[in-house]
């Protein structure tokens, strides 16, 4: 797969960036991280770094190959938080899950290519499936098989088994799927569409294995410019969740995830929308159609009207009631004049 062939298919955007803004979320970075033989270490220490994540932190994480490109990744975005206890467990068979540990751990560099190499062929694959093909065998191998006889079940097993065994084919928690496919092309095509959608609700579910706390996506934090509570992505701190999430977006072909201003939950805003400014409120498709966006609209403009004729009774000036509302001058004047002050307006 290469950045060309996901232009073409209109995942990237003009900048060839993949991923998409989403509302605010952070990543836990541990204070201090090292190679060491073949896997990264780290320790979290008493003050790791928090950051948000950028629109190219998937291009990056698509492109690490070698244990550097790895340990440079791993101290700008964080790491996978598998299990502390590899010596003991890195026979091959063994499935890790990502998320486990966020102390203290180590992992082994093939862990980080196989799920760099594993979202390659993901996207890969919904490229071909957005041009109305399906994709290299090659990319397939990577996470399922799509068999179209029943004959083919007895070796699609095999090669399931084949996967779980070999050594550099661990599960590492996405594990692999057989799909049944028909006869036609479009039916192909649909079974390939539904094993894309499991592959990327195993992306979205599988650090959360295991857990009986914290796997919530979202949390609700307070808004203090804008008074209210707003629903916000949470990754719990971790890196692989970011991941996932941002191959959700791109393979769903979201501009990005909003949190809308009306309703308060998440959507996804299509890339045909026209994308909010920032700071100005926007909303689902539920909201719009239900007339909220246009009462909010109604509201905040009479309140914008009512602040701007107290705000002049009280002496200030167009320019400077304009500059605090955010609104145009000549707006402004005609609020004020609407108002009846019968006063002088300042220039």
């Amino acid at each position: 797969m290469s950045g060309h062939d996901l232009e073409l298919a209109g995942f990237a955007d003009e900048n060839g960036r993949l991923g998409r803004q989403v509302p605010s979320g952070y990543i836990r970075i541990p204070q201090k991280i090292w190679l060491q033989k073949d896997c990264i270490c780290w320790r979290t220490g008493k003050e790791p770094r928090i950051r948000e994540v950028s629109q190219s932190m998937l291009n990056q994480f698509l492109r690490l190959s070698d244990a550097n490109s790895i340990l440079e990744f791993a101290r700008e975005w964080g790491v996978m938080a598998l299990s502390n206890n590899l010596r003991e467990e890195s026979e091959p068979g063994h499935s890790y899950l990502p998320g486990r540990q966020i102390e203290k751990g180590s992992e082994p560099i093939p862990v980080w290519q196989y799920y760099s190499k594993r979202a390659r062929a993901v996207l890969s694959v919904a490229a071909a499936l957005r041009q109305g093909k399906l994709g290299d065998v090659s990319d397939w191998d990577e996470f399922a098989k799509i068999v179209v006889h029943a004959s083919e079940r007895a070796s699609a097993l095999k090669w399931i088994e084949g996967k779980m065994i070999a050594p550099g084919h661990w599960s590492y928690g996405l594990g692999f799927s057989i799909y049944a496919a028909g006869s036609t092309k479009e039916d192909r095509l649909e079974s390939s569409r539904y094993a894309i959608a499991g592959e990327i609700r195993a992306w979205l579910e599988c650090w959360k294995n295991g857990r009986t706390g914290g796997v919530s996506d979202l949390t609700l934090r307070w808004i203090e410019d804008q008074q209210r509570f707003d629903l916000q992505i949470d990754y719990h701190g971790l890196l692989f969740p970011a991941i996932a999430l941002q191959l959700a977006l791109v393979v769903a072909d979201a501009d990005s995830l909003y949190s809308c201003s009306g309703c308060g939950k998440p959507y996804i805003r299509p890339r045909e929308r026209k994308r909010p400014k920032s700071g100005w409120a926007n909303y689902c498709d539920q909201c719009l159609e239900d007339g909220v966006a246009q009462r909010r609209a109604v509201e905040t403009y009479r309140q914008k009207r009512g602040e701007a004729v107290r705000l002049h009774a009280a002496g200030m000036s167009v320019s400077k009631i304009a500059e605090q509302l955010h609104a145009d001058p000549d707006s402004v004047l005609a609020w004020i004049e609407k108002g009846g002050t019968g006063a002088k307006t300042k220039a």
